[in-house]
């Protein structure tokens, strides 16, 4: 009779080992699909970082030109009353 018991005790411990299996390789899943996720959002980050600093750059240059150009040639911006805006209609 013993011997049933220590089957059977052995048996409930098989099920609970392959129980434990399939749910760690179930977690081990689920965390990889969100690293997956992770990575695909830091790749996708990362080329909107790189457009963002190509847009900076070149308003940079924009005012530093500006800037070069109010400091050297002394070229102020016009004022409202000095703009004169053509149309099809005429001078307005």
């Amino acid at each position: 009779m013993s011997l049933n018991k220590l089957n059977a005790v052995l048996l409930l411990l098989l099920v609970l080992c392959a129980i434990s299996v399939v749910s760690s390789t179930h977690v081990a899943r689920k965390l990889y699909y969100e690293l997956e996720k992770e990575q695909k959002l830091a790749r996708q980050l990362d080329v909107e970082y790189g457009q963002l600093t190509l847009e900076q750059s070149t308003w940079g240059a924009h005012a530093l030109i500006e800037k070069t150009a109010a400091a050297r040639l002394q070229m102020l911006t016009p004022s409202q009353r000095q703009v004169h805006v053509i149309t099809p209609e005429g001078v307005r």
